[in-house]
């Protein structure tokens, strides 16, 4: 600080001014003190704007005036610690190794950073995920109290009118660090990764939970992750991780998608996990039909791979394998231990069928055309495909098949399909979650998670589902007719999602559908 006496306006900012403090400062001691508040967390800027008044007994020269008036502005970002929104989480399993199938008993201990218990109706979430997954992509937003204490922009500006007097206009830099004058610049099938979740698992008066998490059979190592929030402002993580294993391992290596016709060597990787060399029968079968048995001996610890040269047959849409191994036992003839592994190949079509021809005749008479195979089809593959329809509409295969291939999920398209399809099924699932689709004015939003329904949407469900003969439910019908009813006569706007001026036709089409 240049100055030898002033006086300072200490602010505490961030997004606003929180505290404001003035003290008095001079160049021997230019320091200050303000106390850090727990509010203050995860970061402020403390800024120092130091007013000197007239000097006395220095006068003014028709060239200078070292004895005008002064300031200084300085400014200072602080990270301020999170103890006091912080949630310790202790995760814990009642044992770190287990068998493919069983139950994890997780305990779940949450406390505050003092080590006192939680508010009452704290809460944690739980997953368990493959670790292989994890390795892939971690996954941030576990750490709910970083995401919650991210820094903070100033969003202050600070101006002062003091040089407009005394003759120098600069308001200075605010937020560029540092100070003074503004600063610089069984069979093993179940495979998935996540092997558990629950969104709300309420913890006791001593802030515990013990949560039971079904282990699938995947052989590998799995995070178990609670994350922890109480009232408004505490949040925790807390993580451990567990293995599944075996004594004797069978790992597949076969590509999840082939052709019909492909030669491919099915490999799957033996492993030995225990103390001592043993011998493994390995059998194996695929599409019902059984391949030739193996032994392979391993020795301890020691993983092989092993396999069979195998030819995709033709007209599948699904491979099914089926792999077993045992560990024999010496003299007496039986399997001590085994594994087993089942898994699904797709199986895609190398040269797909497509139609080369298609005539449409009128059944008026007798009727006779000549067909034959192109010179290049596969033999045993297509064919000559016939229909007949008493009216051209019939029962639109075509249609049929584009609607059940239909990828989209708006509450329309789901609708539509399920009238395209005359499936009461698919209907009723959709009818199940029309509640959510409903807005304040009891218009169908096309997404639940829409602010807003659709006028248009809502004429549409109730014509369609009326000449379809499906039903609604009274009460939600009586909401969307309300709702119709109140866009007809102007109580409610919605505004067309296309620049034209299509409102009378809107209307029109709401009036039908009422």
């Amino acid at each position: 600080m240049p100055f030898r006496e002033a006086t300072a306006l200490i602010t505490v900012e961030r997004e606003g001014i929180i505290d404001t403090y003035v003290r008095p400062l001079s160049g021997s001691s230019p320091v200050f003190t303000i106390p850090v508040k727990n509010s203050y967390a995860p970061n402020v800027y403390v800024s120092a704007l130091v007013v000197r008044g007239r000097v006395a007994g220095v006068q003014p020269t028709a060239l200078v005036d070292l004895g005008k008036p002064a300031y200084k502005l300085g400014i200072a970002p602080l990270r301020v610690g999170w103890s006091a929104n912080e949630l310790k989480v202790q995760v814990k399993a009642d044992k770190p190794v287990y068998n493919i199938r069983d139950k994890a008993t997780v305990a779940v201990k949450v406390t505050r950073a003092d080590g006192s218990a939680p508010p009452a109706g704290a809460e944690v979430a739980l997953a368990a995920v493959d670790v292989g997954l994890l390795e892939l992509m971690p996954n941030t937003s576990w750490d709910l109290l970083e995401a919650m204490m991210q820094q903070r922009s100033l969003q202050v500006e600070t101006a002062t009118a003091q040089m407009q007097v005394v003759g120098k206009r600069h308001f200075g830099r605010k937020a560029v660090p540092h100070g003074g004058g503004g600063g610089k610049g069984a069979g093993r099938e179940l495979f998935d990764t996540l092997l558990f979740w629950k969104a709300r698992v309420t913890l006791d008066a001593n802030g515990e939970a013990m949560v039971q998490v079904p282990i699938n059979d995947s052989l590998t190592a799995f995070r178990i992750v609670a994350i922890a929030s109480a009232d408004a402002n505490l949040f925790g993580t807390g993580r451990t991780e567990v293995r599944s294993s075996q004594d004797l391992i069978l790992l597949s290596g076969l590509p999840a998608l082939v052709r019909e016709g492909d030669r491919f060597r099915a490999g799957f990787t033996l492993r030995n996990t225990t103390n001592a060399a043993v011998k493994v029968a390995l059998t194996a079968s695929a599409g019902g039909k059984a391949l030739a048995p193996q032994q392979v001996s391993l020795e301890a610890g020691q993983a092989q791979d092993n396999g069979w040269d195998y030819q995709v047959p033709l007209s599948v849409t699904t491979l099914a394998w089926d792999v077993s191994a045992s560990i024999v036992t010496e003299g007496e003839g039986g399997a001590a231990t085994h594994d087993r592994l089942k898994v699904k190949q797709k199986v895609v079509a190398a040269v797909p069928v497509r139609t080369t021809q298609a005539t449409l005749l009128q059944l008026d008479g007798k009727q006779s055309m000549q067909v034959r195979l192109p010179d290049d089809a596969l033999p045993g593959r297509g064919g000559v495909q016939a229909q007949f329809s008493a009216r051209l509409g019939g029962d639109l295969p075509g249609v049929r098949d584009y609607m059940s291939a239909y990828p989209y999920r708006c509450f329309e398209q789901v609708s539509s399909r399920a009238i395209a399809l005359h499936d009461k099924a698919m209907w009723q699932s959709a009818v199940d979650t029309l509640p959510a689709h409903l807005d304040a004015d009891g218009l169908v939003k096309y997404f639940a998670s829409m602010q807003q329904g659709s006028d248009t949407l809502t004429a549409y469900v109730l014509s369609a589902s009326q000449e379809a003969g499906y039903a609604i439910p009274d009460e939600l019908k009586g909401r969307m007719e309300s709702g119709l009813m109140a866009f007809v006569q102007g109580k409610v706007t919605r505004y067309s999602s296309l620049p034209t001026a299509d409102l009378a036709i809107r209307k029109m089409a709401a009036l039908e559908a009422l």
